[in-house]
């Protein structure tokens, strides 16, 4: 009854023995972002890049629908309300809201590097491609991605092993997806992983005490 009772106030337990993984993750992630960002005030298109793009921008136009249908929603915005929904349902309350404000702070980030790197999408920086999707605003960090980043690696601890292999196949999707509709480039997909995994660790690795403050916990 006590084990009972501990886990249901703190939501612990199933990160135990994980805090260097999360610790590594904000490192990589860290150092990933300040290198794309630096790459992406170029406001060019790379050459690796334009080629990765190009390879996958001009896969079938039979394509279109499954890829829209990878990208969920034309506004990242709605697939992290719906999921959040949908874990609140299952009376999951910690980890709805530990998702909500996740969100909150992974598009924080995102709108302040789109707004002081500026990168245009991949039509603002070429013009032979296949634009199969109207979108606005800077392409770097993809929305998209960080969200789908976030909301997988925040629920990865609570899926059964055998179930796990989704995640990082949801996220790869994703990143073809915003690539194959052209409205985004491979460093914007890049930076809007490193967006996520940099906000799921930062919670992962807060003290305890403010954990519990803000109710990670």
């Amino acid at each position: 009854m006590v084990v009972k009772k501990i886990t249901e106030k703190h939501d612990s337990v199933i990160y135990e023995g994980r805090r260097n993984w999360y610790i590594a993750g904000f490192a990589a992630s860290l150092a990933t972002l300040i290198v794309t960002s630096y790459m992406a005030s170029k406001h060019s298109l790379f050459g690796w890049e334009a080629s990765l793009f190009h390879g996958i921008n001009n896969w079938p136009d039979s394509l279109t629908w499954f890829f829209k249908g990878a990208s969920i929603f034309q506004d990242s915005m709605w697939i992290a309300a719906v999921v959040v929904v949908a874990i609140f349902a299952l009376r999951r309350w910690r980890l709805a809201w530990r998702l909500a404000a996740s969100t909150v702070a992974g598009y924080a980030v995102a709108f302040l590097l789109k707004h002081e790197i500026g990168r245009a999408r991949p039509q603002g920086l070429i013009e032979d491609l296949h634009l199969r999707w109207a979108d606005s605003g800077a392409g770097f960090p993809s929305g998209h991605v960080m969200i789908m980043t976030v909301i997988t690696l925040s629920i990865l601890p609570y899926l059964p092993t055998k179930w796990r292999w989704t995640v990082p196949v949801l996220i790869i999707l994703m990143a073809l997806s915003r690539m194959y509709l052209g409205l985004h480039a491979p460093l914007d997909v890049v930076g809007g992983f490193a967006v996520g995994v940099l906000v799921v660790c930062v919670i992962r690795i807060m003290p305890q005490s403010l954990r519990v403050f803000f109710r990670f916990d």
